[in-house]
Parts: C-alpha cells; sequence; structure tokens
C-alpha cells in the first residue's frame, strides 16, 4: 500500500507539473485579458468536476468496486443538475459534467479496487493529453478561450470513457442507490464549498475586473494557477489519503500535520516572494506581471489550504462526514466576508482566500478533536435550550 501510494504521489506531482505547462501553452497563445476568461472557465471546470463529483469518488472508494452501477447512478442525476446549470457557462462545461461523472467514476473504482498504479497512470495521461491537445490547438491557430475550452474536454473523454467501458460489466449492485445518495449528500456540501474556496476566488476576479482591469487580471491568475502547484497534488491524492488516515489518533494526525505546514509556509513564502514574479514571467510570459507581496499571500493562502484538505480527510476516514461540510461552510463564509470589505481588486482576493482556508482549517481542527463524549453534552445542552 505504500508503495502504491508512494508511486501515486509521484504520479500527481508528474501530472501536476504537465497541468502547469497545459495552462502555460494556452497562456502564451492567448492575451492576457483572453487568459482571464480561460482562466474562469478553468475554475467553474474544477469546481464542476471536484465540487460535484469528487463525494461519489469518495463513497467508492470506501465501498469497493461493487458499488460502481449504483454509484453512476448517483453521478449521472448530479451531471444532469449541474449540466442543467451550466447551459447559462458554455457548451464546453455542459459536456464536461457528463465527462466528469465518468471520470470521477473510474478514479472511485480504481482506489476502491486497490489499483493505485492504474489511478496514478491515468492522471498522467489524461494530463499528457490536455497539454498534446493545446500544442495541436495553438499550431492550428487558435488564440480564443473557447477554443482551448474543447482541448481539455477531448482530453478527459479519451482518457476515461474507453477506461470506464472496460469496468463497466465488471460491477454489480449490491449497494442501495439511496446508501450512496445518503451517504453522499453531507459530503457534497463539504466538497462544493471546497471547490467554491479554492476556484471561486478566480471566477470573481474575472466576473467585476472593469474592462481596463482584465488584463491585471489574467496575471493575477496566471499567478493564482502557478501558486496553487501544492494543490493540484493535493486535491487529486486526497481521496488516496484515507487508506493512510484511517486509524490514526487525531492529535497524531494534527501534530505531524502541524509540523510539516509549518516548514511548508516558510518555504512556500520565501521562494514566493523571492522569486515568484521571475516565476510568473518565464512560465507564462513577460506580460503577465504581479508583485512579490501578492505571490507571497496566495503562497500562505495555499499552505492554509493544504491544512484544510487533510484535516477534513482525518473527519472523513473517521466517518464524521457533517463535520466536513462546516469545516468547508466556514472557510466559505470567511472567505466571502472578506472578499466583500476589501476594495482592491487583487488584495481582497489574497486576503479572501487566505482568511477563508485559515478559519475552514481552524473549524476542522476542532471538529475533529471534539470527543463523543464532548459531542454527547453539547447534543444534551442543545436539546434542553428553550
Amino acid at each position: 500500500m505504500v508503495r502504491a501510494l508512494g508511486f501515486v504521489g509521484v504520479c500527481v506531482v508528474l501530472s501536476g507539473l504537465l497541468v502547469n505547462t497545459y495552462l502555460a501553452v494556452v497562456a502564451r497563445n492567448v492575451s492576457p485579458a483572453e487568459y482571464s476568461d480561460f482562466g474562469a472557465f478553468w475554475s467553474i471546470a474544477l469546481l464542476v468536476g471536484f465540487g460535484a463529483f469528487l463525494p461519489v469518488e469518495q463513497e467508492l472508494a470506501r465501498l469497493g468496486p461493487h458499488a460502481l452501477r449504483p454509484a453512476a447512478v448517483v453521478a449521472l442525476a448530479m451531471a444532469v443538475a449541474v449540466g442543467a446549470l451550466a447551459v447559462f457557462v458554455s457548451p464546453a462545461v455542459v459536456v464536461l459534467c457528463f465527462l466528469s461523472a465518468g471520470q470521477f467514476l473510474v478514479r472511485g473504482w480504481l482506489i476502491g479496487s486497490g489499483k493505485l498504479a492504474w489511478h496514478g497512470g491515468l492522471l498522467v495521461i489524461d494530463t499528457a493529453l490536455r497539454v498534446a491537445f493545446a500544442l495541436l490547438a495553438g499550431w492550428l491557430g487558435a488564440t480564443t478561450s473557447a477554443q482551448f475550452e474543447w482541448t481539455l474536454v477531448a482530453a478527459v473523454a479519451v482518457a476515461h470513457l474507453p477506461v470506464l467501458a472496460g469496468i463497466w460489466w465488471q460491477g454489480d449492485s449490491e449497494v442501495p442507490v439511496r446508501d450512496i445518495a445518503r451517504a453522499v449528500s453531507p459530503l457534497l456540501v463539504g466538497s462544493i464549498c471546497a471547490q467554491l474556496l479554492l476556484n471561486g476566488v478566480p471566477v470573481l476576479v474575472t466576473a467585476i475586473a472593469a474592462p481596463d482591469e482584465r488584463a491585471q487580471a489574467g496575471a493575477f491568475l496566471a499567478a493564482f494557477l502557478l501558486a496553487r502547484i501544492p494543490l493540484f497534488v493535493a486535491v487529486p491524492l486526497q481521496t488516496a489519503l484515507l487508506p493512510v488516515i484511517g486509524g490514526k489518533p487525531a492529535r497524531t494526525v494534527l501534530t505531524r500535520l502541524a509540523s510539516v505546514l509549518a516548514l511548508t509556509a516558510a518555504a512556500g513564502v520565501a521562494v514566493a516572494f523571492t522569486f515568484g514574479p521571475w516565476l510568473v514571467r518565464l512560465v507564462f510570459g513577460h506580460l503577465y506581471r504581479v508583485s512579490s507581496v501578492d505571490l507571497a499571500l496566495i503562497a500562505l493562502g495555499v499552505v492554509a489550504h493544504l491544512g484544510l484538505i487533510v484535516t477534513t480527510q482525518a473527519l472523513v476516514a473517521g466517518a464524521l462526514h457533517s463535520r466536513v461540510a462546516w469545516s468547508w461552510l466556514a472557510g466559505v463564509a470567511t472567505a466571502a466576508v472578506t472578499f466583500a470589505v476589501i476594495p482592491d481588486l487583487l488584495l481582497r482576493a489574497e486576503i479572501a482566500f487566505l482568511a477563508g482556508s485559515l478559519a475552514g482549517w481552524l473549524a476542522g481542527v476542532r471538529l475533529l478533536l471534539i470527543t463523543p463524549r464532548q459531542e454527547s453534552e453539547l447534543c444534551s445542552t442543545t436539546s434542553s435550550s428553550p
């Protein structure tokens, strides 16, 4: 298990690098203003994929491959609901809703079957196809966000649909659909809030930017995506962490997490402040300029978000699904208030992401440390109050 998880970690790191290569290829073929639109599409795609369908992946990974078909019913129902809303966004997002349902079913089936190496390999294939299709689109003369959106759609389809067809006949229906729907529901709230916190900020920046601020918004999105490289590793890997975290005492998980993240924060902020602006120009081009302070604030937010991810996975491993939702809700509420209060276009986004991630992490830590006795006392106090 540890060796397989290590291989998955390597694959996730490689796929994260390929994702950033993909985003850089797009950035170098479009203007910063156009990249602002693509960044919004990218964030919406992540919100749709991870927000709606990650809970299905997590539950399928927990239950095992025999739950594939009932999980598919739940995923399809969610795809129809989300796709109906996506009609107002773009055709690419509508198609991506249904493809993401299949994508996360495949991922959950592979993890639940213990095929972690296959899971890691598929991540690399998917992201490599994105780079290849983006390069092809650029070579064919694509220069708009709408044109590059379909490269993501094509890559997800080519990578996952053949695998889904291959595993479909290996499952049965031992688990009732209603049981999966009941387990997914509280996770869905937390998952949507998680993606709103992580990907809502870029969408809002693009939405409220004035016409003369669109290039600035595009540069911010480039910096935000680059600084989030650790999250490109952590988010796909989080379901695979469940077997590792499960069974470990909460205080042990939190102590180790705090130590690792303290070192990560120090190193990340130092690198972002010193080399961040240069790295953004190197990866995305000379038109993309952001300050060292902007990048340092984003880096701090990324570290806090990593803590929030691991803490909520510890809650999932302990079957404390409702507490996961409360952790993410605390983060989103804090971020929303912060974004509304601060006037500056970029500063409000950076502080909102940092404050929201930190508030959600602290809430998750508190909820993870609540003992059954404390929970019983809290419930009795609540029920006895007038």
